[in-house]
């Protein structure tokens, strides 16, 4: 599972850059950084338009025009990678809107609901990632526009995550696994060959303050490291 996320490089420049978006297309001039990403939020995703990359806002959480309201969305933040061509939610947008969702780490925790502690788990370098996602536009009876939504899609844990849960999101570590994610005519056989764990190396484990437990902090002081105790309790 990913329920929270972070994107916090400040310059939306770079972040196009590492996703092989120009920056003429990204379509917002909206941009901040966010250390606590919560389903339901507005971010951005990058998809294929006129066969060329752009960057463009979203909100987190699935929905397709026959749900009964927005709300809806909280139960498809996520898509298991094995159920996308059989669930309903899912399977339309698999063959036809494949997206990515850009990233620099994502949040797990361990512990009881009342002493959780998150781990965020990130590039050694820390730089910006793709998530393999899905998206639909869609207009419900009660808007008065189509509105725009995303999931991430999930897999097996690799050997870094498995620790702490046994699901992690889909990541396409490079541009070629990207290209691929995004045409439009790849076939299905190819698609689930992008759909695996990343490499063990690809992310490292950092304990991080509690502070991220809440949805309503969203500063660089969630991502400061917990004391090393916490952090050996990972190995």
């Amino acid at each position: 599972m990913c329920g929270r996320f972070t994107l916090t490089e400040d310059n939306v420049d770079l972040v196009a850059r590492n996703l092989g978006i120009p920056r003429d297309r990204v379509r917002d001039d909206r941009y901040d950084p966010h250390y606590n990403i919560p389903p339901m939020m507005e971010h951005w995703i990058g998809r294929l338009e006129s066969e060329e990359r752009e960057l463009a806002r979203a909100t987190w959480g699935l929905v397709n025009w026959w749900e009964p309201s927005r709300r809806e969305g909280a139960k498809y933040i996520n898509a298991r990678a094995e159920s996308l061509e059989t669930r309903r939610p899912f399977r339309d947008a698999f063959r036809a809107t494949r997206c990515i969702v850009p990233a620099d780490g994502f949040f797990e925790w361990v512990g009881s609901a009342k002493e959780r502690r998150p781990f965020w788990f990130h590039r050694p370098d820390r730089q910006v990632f793709a998530f393999a996602g899905l998206y639909v536009e869609a207009r419900l009876p009660s808007d008065p526009a189509p509105v725009t939504t995303f999931t991430i899609i999930t897999t097996s844990a690799n050997g870094t995550v498995a620790p702490i849960h046994d699901r992690m999101p889909v990541i396409l570590p490079d541009d070629d696994a990207i290209e691929e994610w995004l045409y439009p005519r790849q076939t299905s056989e190819r698609l689930q060959l992008l759909l695996r764990p990343a490499s063990d190396a690809f992310l490292i484990a950092t304990a991080v303050s509690t502070r991220v437990n809440s949805v309503h902090h969203d500063d660089p002081a969630c991502l400061d490291e917990a004391e090393p105790e916490t952090q050996a309790s990972l190995l």
